[in-house]
């Protein structure tokens, strides 16, 4: 929970970290940043699904690879 708070905080609090305008948001890599934060959010608040194939997709590592891999596209090019 404390990695997707700390992006939502930085993507509310601090848009323009992201980008200048809204011309200029990487979307694609956004769009990843925004999911592992979901999935962060997930786990975080303790839902853990039945079914094995959604129990592996809704999992930390898989949340905090998004993240890292979101943060990685938007800020370390």
């Amino acid at each position: 929970t404390l990695t997707a708070l700390a992006v939502m905080g930085l993507v509310v609090l601090y848009p323009r970290a992201i980008a200048e305008d809204g011309a200029s948001v990487p979307h694609g890599s956004f769009v990843l940043l925004m999911m592992g934060m979901s999935v962060c959010y997930i786990v975080g608040f303790g839902f853990v699904p039945k079914n094995k194939l959604l129990r592996s997709l809704f999992s930390a590592p898989v949340g905090w690879f998004l993240t890292a891999l979101g943060l990685y596209l938007v800020f370390g090019r």
